[in-house]
């Protein structure tokens, strides 16, 4: 099952909500992509502003709640990265 766009991004948002610990999120975006293989997957890119209080486990608690996120409403893999906001 393939979601639209918006509603996975809706998802993601919510997870980073609850998962945030120090992390203030800025944005996410999400793409559909498609490998060299051929198989399709989502590019999910959440901008945060890292402070002094932000730790290893909070990136993995994030990234464990959006890829959890992700594969309870959509079959394609997540690519998750972070990426410093502006």
């Amino acid at each position: 099952m393939q979601t639209d766009l918006e509603t996975i991004k809706g998802r993601v948002v919510e997870a980073t909500k609850a998962a945030q610990g120090h992390l203030a999120i800025d944005d996410v975006v999400i793409e559909a992509a498609r490998n060299d293989d051929g198989s399709d997957f989502l590019r999910v890119v959440v901008q945060i502003k890292h402070s002094d209080k932000t730790e290893d486990r909070d990136l993995e608690a994030l990234l464990e709640a959006i890829e959890d996120a992700v594969s309870a409403v959509d079959e394609r893999y997540p690519s998750v990265r972070f990426a410093d906001a502006a």
